[in-house]
């Protein structure tokens, strides 16, 4: 006989009001009856879903989604208004930073109230409480009033005791955001060991590398509904690839704004800024990728030593490319009264960011510009998660010794 699910979600619905106009006196109360005027919005629209016992279930989606209305339903922090939820076996949820917790009690008391909370007995506590304060590292501060910690402590101090009391269930909504790196690792191992002696897990996050990593089935929500479940691989790669075309026709939308470029001194110009990826044009490029940057120009007449300036600043600000065409080169060099001018690059080094492009031609004699366009272009890069930080990579590479030989010993 297959294993009862651990958590079983039916047709569930769950909607809110949204105010837009609030009674603010004693007569609009009495006049309007106690109503204000608002919409209704659901949140959660028909979600349907079963979590075998031992599996880790991931929702991804963009921010308004319904994936933390979900799991607060599936925690009984939340009625749902249609449908039904049901978990089987101790639930234990991580949903928000100090949830559950009483801020005027100190953690050491807070670590006692939710195993009580959640019918545990208190040897038992008594008997994981030592592994719950080593493993959030706050033992000078345990004694102190939660209403005390950062944001970060209480991470800390939320996710130990969740992991600790024992749960069949564990519900995680996108906290691990908010620790350092290093405790983030080891919230992912925890995780991991749970995963191994069996428990049910459900995981809201942002971070698709998380996702992978630990997640045998992935829910894909948008507005409320759910657009996708299936095999973690199959249903993150819709969900990128979805959100790489929304981007794309984001980018295209602000580059097709600007239909007329300005015009420049002495009626040289820019009439058009192209950018050309491994599949013809976008705005879209990955870490790598072959990069190219078309600049169409117009003259009144044949143009002579003219150089040609193109920046690569990323959204912040910082500046990671600035490259001229060679003087020696373009000063006697004699151009049509119209052409395109190519800059490419191999294989693009940028990393993970949104970038603008500043695009130029100036005259060499005099320095002085025929034209600028300041920023005036975005295109975006996507790079693997691989631990690298900054711009851009500078084909780095790592030398190591030769590894020891083992000596077998009888």
């Amino acid at each position: 006989m297959a294993p009862r699910a651990a958590v079983e979600v039916r047709t569930l619905r769950k909607r809110f009001r949204i105010y837009h106009q609030r009674n603010q006196t004693l007569k609009q109360t009495l006049v309007k009856r106690g109503r204000g005027a608002y919409e209704e919005f659901w949140a959660v629209r028909d979600i349907s879903l079963s979590v075998e016992p031992g599996t880790t279930l991931g929702i991804i989606g963009a921010n308004g989604s319904g994936k933390s209305t979900l799991l607060k339903c599936i925690a009984g922090i939340l009625p749902p208004d249609q449908g039904s939820v049901r978990v089987r076996g101790r639930l234990s949820a991580l949903l928000e930073i100090g949830s559950g917790f009483h801020p005027e009690y100190s953690g050491r008391e807070n670590i006692f109230l939710n195993g009580a909370l959640l019918g545990l007995p208190r040897r038992y506590i008594q008997q994981v409480y030592d592994d719950i304060v080593a493993f959030s590292e706050l033992e000078r501060f345990i004694d102190n009033p939660v209403k005390t910690y950062s944001s970060g402590q209480y991470m800390r101090l939320g996710f130990s005791v969740a992991v600790h009391l024992d749960p069949d269930v564990l519900l995680i909504d996108e906290v691990l955001a908010v620790g350092d790196q290093a405790f983030q690792q080891r919230c992912l191992d925890r995780i991991d060991q749970l995963k191994a002696q069996g428990r049910t897990i459900i995981f809201v996050s942002h971070g698709l590398g998380a996702v992978r990593d630990l997640c045998d089935t992935v829910l894909w929500m948008d507005g409320g509904a759910a657009l996708a479940l299936g095999p973690t691989e199959r249903v993150v790669g819709e969900y990128v690839a979805f959100v790489n075309a929304h981007e794309a026709a984001r980018l295209d939308q602000e580059m097709n704004s600007r239909p007329v470029l300005p015009g420049g001194r002495a009626g040289v110009g820019i009439t058009d800024i192209t950018f050309l990826g491994p599949g013809g044009r976008t705005a879209l490029f990955d870490t790598g990728d072959p990069f190219e940057l078309r600049i169409a120009y117009t003259a009144p007449g044949p143009l002579v030593g003219a150089r040609f300036y193109v920046s690569i600043v990323r959204e912040d600000g910082v500046v990671a490319l600035t490259v001229p065409t060679d003087d020696e080169a373009m000063k006697d060099r004699v151009l049509p009264p119209s052409g395109v001018v190519a800059l490419r690059i191999p294989a693009l080094p940028l990393l993970e960011g949104l970038f603008r492009v500043t695009v130029g031609i100036a005259e060499i004699e005099t320095n002085e510009w025929y034209t600028l366009l300041d920023r005036i272009y975005p295109f975006r890069v996507h790079s693997a998660d691989r631990g690298e930080r900054g711009v851009a990579l500078l084909g780095q590479r790592w030398t190591l010794p030769a590894p020891e030989r083992r000596t077998l010993t009888a």
